[in-house]
């Protein structure tokens, strides 16, 4: 008997009740020896593409990833007990004839246990990019992968590895002659268990690309993967990524390890070769980030504190609103924008997320939801419900449900994310849609209301009972999905944008982060000296890998390559001209330290106060920044 069920948990699976829509066309068996476990058993069976049973079937899409299959075999307990009249327990037989209710089929189902099952990504379609002379894999492509790097014994380790297009010299000849040439698919090259995802991200400026130094401060997010998801990725046939001139000149790859068990003695080379066509697509693709990206949360709980919070609600949601103003005809361009994969992120005790699509009415145009997410299977959800098109007018709204105590908002494996990743084509102008978390061009009209102004994020949390707000069961069989989505015009005079909101929790259990913003105030462009170095002379620091006091982790190599850029083109690095402090006070409170010659000068405390509290600054809007892709510079001044 073949049965059709679904799981929610690692548990007892859910028969399904609203279809039992597999078919069993045929079995057979071959025994190789008298053992069971040499038997092999071979089933055909079918499926509806897309079945009847929409909520309880995930559809089969003929996309360009691979499907996660799980299924199990085992036994059923045809054996039952009467009882007799005069109490004594009779085992009984049934028979599968005599079965009228799918419950009947629950309760003699036997746990299969670990030899009883198989999982694994299963491709039911050909493949439909490939080049026209050849296969995908013809095309050229450059390995962004590191040397062995030695993995730490602690927790969480976040690792840049840099990489600029001089080490690749057969790319160097191809841009000799093509000037530019198309990123078209990404393989991710994976070689330790601890690695919990990799990004990668890049500079199309030229000043940032010519100094490895520098490339921590590389924020186009291009390529983000989680363990889990598939290692390949080919950008659709009319989408490609402009490398060279024109386009990006330098790379990161950050790879986040998660060591829970602080195991030492590995060592890892992973990182992620790019495909690239020397045939120009027709558009170029763009990457937009929704949900809480820049981790703005970071630091507050996710549910509450076991020792504050004594509800009895199950969970709480957060719901990330990106309005409509984000989505004008003049962000969008003259054709529609068409979104080609979208993809859920959460971390271990993410339960349910959801992000969902308004068209111009409020109305719900597409649902992307993982409603039973598995970190154990991944930290990327990928939807199903793609392609689509974003229209003038479309809103989305992102929201995540947790139920565990004690979580924070933040970047570890340990901690809470909630973000939703839409790549996309064309992308206009150079720029990747974006959903701020200010607007400053709004906020130059009204800077005291909390209502979102703009294209501006706004936010609202809530406690939410112990079902998360899935479907109950008398809805599991509708035809379409039931959302409660707020009303367009009660997200946007109603929900308080996401900064504004975080500035009033100050004093509160939750952590609160400050923000300022400064609208119409000229630059002073008084400090700012063109030739400033680290070391007064222009030497190189002797001290390299020395850590800049301050708490981010900074070496001294890596101020002074920054220092040139902060005094020229302070933008690049994410912060106004206004709040760069002398050349003299950045020598003086840290040329010594980094073994500048002739640095003997003693370093008054309040100098190293005030450089280090400024240099702080700098390095904050930097490193907050992770997951944050370069467009936000062009959409929001944060200070």
């Amino acid at each position: 008997r073949l049965i059709d069920v679904h799981g929610t948990l690692y548990g007892y699976p859910t028969i399904d009740k609203c279809g039992q829509d597999w078919r069993l066309i045929g079995h057979s068996r071959t025994e190789n020896d008298e053992t069971f476990a040499s038997t092999l058993h071979t089933l055909e069976i079918s499926r509806s593409l897309q079945s009847n049973d929409i909520n309880e079937d995930l559809p089969i899409l003929n996309d360009e990833f691979s499907t996660n299959v799980l299924a199990a075999w085992g036994r059923l307990n045809l054996g039952g007990f009467g009882e007799e009249s005069d109490g004594r327990k009779e085992q009984k037989k049934r028979s599968l004839e005599s079965l009228q209710y799918l419950d009947d089929l629950a309760s003699m189902l036997l746990p299969h246990g670990p030899s009883g099952r198989v999982s694994g990504p299963v491709r039911f379609f050909e493949r439909q990019h490939t080049q026209q002379n050849g296969q995908e894999d013809d095309y050229p492509y450059i390995d962004l992968i590191p040397n062995l790097y030695s993995i730490p014994d602690s927790k969480t380790t976040y690792k840049n590895f840099c990489f600029q297009l001089e080490d690749f010299p057969e790319l160097q000849q191809v841009l000799l002659e093509h000037e530019q040439v198309h990123i078209v698919g990404f393989q991710d090259m994976s070689e330790s268990p601890l690695v919990h995802h990799m990004d990668l991200h890049g500079t199309e400026s030229e000043k940032l690309g010519a100094d490895k130094r520098l490339c921590r401060v590389y924020m186009d997010l291009i390529h983000p993967w989680e363990q889990g998801s598939p290692t390949r990725f080919n950008l659709p046939e009319v989408a490609g990524i402009p490398l060279g001139k024109g386009g990006y000149r330098a790379f990161r790859v950050e790879v986040h390890y998660h060591n829970p068990r602080r195991l030492a003695g590995f060592q890892d080379s992973s990182g992620v070769r790019v495909y690239y066509s020397t045939e120009k697509r027709q558009y170029v693709a763009g990457l937009m980030l929704l949900g809480d990206y820049a981790l703005k949360l970071r630091g507050s709980f996710t549910v509450g504190s076991s020792r504050t919070n004594t509800t009895s609600t199950r969970g709480m949601k957060h719901s990330f609103y990106c309005p409509s103003s984000c989505f004008s005809q003049q962000r969008l361009g003259a054709e529609n924008v068409t979104v080609f994969r979208e993809t859920l992120h959460m971390h271990a005790s993410g339960e349910r997320m959801t992000n969902v699509r308004l068209d111009s009415s409020g109305d719900i145009a597409s649902v992307a939801e993982a409603n039973y997410f598995d970190f154990s299977r991944g930290a990327g959800f990928a939807s199903r419900e793609v392609p689509y098109q974003i229209n003038t007018g479309d809103s989305f709204l992102t929201t995540c449900y947790y139920s565990e105590k004690d979580v924070l908002w933040g970047s570890s494996s340990l901690a809470e994310m909630c973000q939703s990743f839409l790549w996309y084509y064309p992308k206009q102008g150079g720029y990747s849609l974006s959903c701020g978390y200010i607007d400053p061009y709004a906020r130059a009209y009204d800077t005291t209301s909390l209502s979102s102004l703009g294209c501006e994020m706004s936010y609202d949390r809530g406690l939410v009972d112990q079902n998360l707000e899935r479907l109950e069961p008398t809805e599991r069989c509708q035809k379409r999905k039931s959302y409660k989505a707020p009303s367009t015009k009660e997200l946007e005079q109603q929900w308080p944008a996401l900064l504004q909101l975080i500035n009033t929790w100050a004093g509160k259990e939750d952590k609160s982060v400050n923000i300022s913003v400064t609208i119409g105030e000229e630059d002073d462009n008084s400090n700012l000296d063109e030739n400033c170095r680290l070391c007064v002379g222009g030497q190189r620091p002797t001290q390299r890998d020395t850590i800049v006091p301050g708490g981010f982790s900074w070496t001294c190599d890596e101020l002074d390559a920054a220092l040139p850029v902060l005094f020229t083109e302070p933008w690049l690095l994410l912060i106004p001209k206004r709040d760069v402090a002398t050349c003299e006070k950045y020598q003086s409170a840290f040329a010594e330290l980094c073994g500048c010659p002739h640095a003997t000068e003693e370093i008054p405390s309040h100098r190293w106060q005030i450089t280090i509290g400024l240099f702080a600054l700098l390095l904050g809007l930097i490193t907050y920044s992770k997951r944050k892709r370069g467009t936000a510079r062009n959409n929001e001044r944060i200070g």
